[in-house]
């Protein structure tokens, strides 16, 4: 008889002791009285005269042997990829390097100065590749506009967009859009004109109005919260989901207070879920540096979270961190699926950019060192045509400055052409999960966080299959308490 690799125990905040697997999907409060005898069978790993012996077993925290729940992490696996691939995939379209806002964060922020944006050529060329090579999936991709900025507002830039919205929805493709939602306002009409499919529209802002002109301002100094907030007002009066995301640090936490203020009086959290939603976003270093005393870990940022929604209740309803599955396990009863795959880069997630250039994921787009190939080939289209046309940043948009890394080869083609480090990388990606990263097959945890981001493992150990741990059972230990499991 064993313990399960997946089996873990933690105490909490109010010293409250818990037995939990994400494996089996199992989690029970160990009594006073109880906890001294388990914390010994734990240390000794002697189970067979423990007299709870029998329901550890029924639970999943002991197996009868290592191929009993080997054979039971086979069919675990087997149950996820099932609703893997019920998952639509998302194809990511980066339409520009460019951005009005000069955000003091930006992960883009060393990249080339450049002033190329997309043309129907390469829009025409993006659809014609995607309607082929996602052509057999179940369920119908969707696909997520991303940038630099992908609403910027230069009449020029706009035009093609459209043009690019239009294609879409000849072929029957949901949009989600990546914004800093400074343009929204002026999009809104063509949507609605166009008759796109909005999936979502997620829309960054950085708490208190003051807190985010600070960080958020446009590339010429000017302040941008009042007219993203109206473009999110105007967006739900026309039954558009916004996704507001706030990007967090030790600056900016404690003024996420006045933002949630704010959302309250204007009516946002008189939404359901499924129009407004929150998310919040960890600041860190993606690709370059930031001045590390101003940056959480995830531990930290969540344990001075709960203290500010303790002091401040209006924190609570407007927004309700996930925990590692702890939030669904106070909705429902039960815990999420164990998550064998944390990572859906090459397999549930593709990006492009402007460019034809494919990358496994948004947190890759742009980054020479990721770059997967290329969709052209084969084809008449011209340097000239898919480097999008140069254009200066007056007739573009006057608020704009331009950001790409892309080099500039004399003739794309239409299917992809790896080189064989492209080869390896892209198997890497699809290959990628807590069975496959050594690292992740003996922990305890390694079914919440599914092996976590591979850019942020490949960029601290060196390689995709590394993990990029968290920290799960401290956070589940302040989450059963935050979320009064058991009380």
């Amino acid at each position: 008889m064993i313990k399960s690799r997946y089996t873990f125990t933690f105490e909490t905040p109010s010293q409250r002791y818990f037995i939990m697997n994400y494996l089996t999907g199992a989690i029970d409060e160990v009594s006073i009285f109880e906890r001294p005898e388990l914390e010994y069978r734990l240390q000794t790993n002697q189970w067979n005269d423990y007299h709870l012996k029998d329901y550890m077993l029924e639970r999943g925290y002991l197996f009868e042997s290592i191929e009993d729940e080997e054979e039971y992490i086979q069919e675990r696996y087997i149950e996820f990829l099932e609703e893997y691939e019920k998952t639509p995939v998302q194809i990511i379209f980066s339409t520009t390097y460019a951005c009005n806002f000069s955000c003091i964060y930006c992960f883009q922020e060393s990249y080339k100065e450049n002033s190329k944006i997309i043309t129907p050529e390469v829009t025409d060329a993006f659809f014609n590749y995607i309607n082929k090579q996602f052509a057999h999936e179940k369920q119908k991709p969707y696909i997520t506009l991303f940038g630099g900025e992908p609403l910027l507002g230069g009449e020029r830039y706009k035009k093609h967009l459209l043009y690019f919205l239009e294609k879409a929805k000849l072929y029957d493709y949901q949009i989600t859009i990546v914004t800093n939602g400074y343009e929204l306002i002026h999009y809104i009409p063509e949507f609605k004109k166009i008759g796109i499919k909005i999936k979502e529209i997620q829309v960054s802002v950085d708490g208190s109005p003051e807190q985010h002109n600070k960080r958020r301002p446009t590339v010429t100094g000017k302040p941008t919260f009042e007219r993203v907030a109206t473009g999110i007002s105007e967006a739900l009066k026309n039954g558009y989901r916004i996704n507001l995301r706030m990007i967090i640090d030790k600056e900016n936490l404690p003024t996420i207070v006045e933002l949630a203020e704010y959302a309250k009086n204007a009516g946002w959290l008189d939404y359901p879920e499924t129009l407004f939603e929150t998310s919040i976003g960890r600041n860190y270093e993606l690709h370059t540096c930031q001045p590390k005393n101003k940056l959480y870990n995830r531990l930290d940022l969540w344990k001075d979270f709960i203290a500010l929604a303790e002091m401040y209740p209006i924190l609570k309803r407007f927004h309700k961190p996930h925990f590692h599955g702890i939030r669904y396990l106070a909705e429902t009863g039960s815990l999420p699926m164990p998550i064998f795959d944390g990572c859906p880069a090459g397999k549930k997630e593709w990006a492009f950019d402007l460019y034809g250039n494919i990358y496994g994921c948004t947190a890759s787009v742009g980054v020479e060192k990721y770059k997967l190939g290329n969709i052209f080939e084969d084809t008449k289209i011209t340097k000239e045509q898919i480097i999008a046309t140069e254009f200066s940043c007056e007739q573009i948009d006057p608020e704009v400055s331009y950001l790409d890394t892309s080099k500039k080869p004399e003739m794309y083609h239409t299917n992809i052409i790896l080189k064989d480090s492209q080869k390896e990388q892209r198997m890497k990606w699809q290959t990628r999960d807590v069975l496959s990263i050594p690292q992740c097959r003996n922990c305890a945890v390694s079914l919440s966080c599914g092996g976590g981001c591979g850019v942020l493992a490949a960029n601290h150990n060196g390689d995709i299959l590394s993990p990029d741990c968290r920290p799960v059972k401290e956070i589940v230990s302040l989450a059963i308490d935050y979320y009064k499991i058991g009380l």
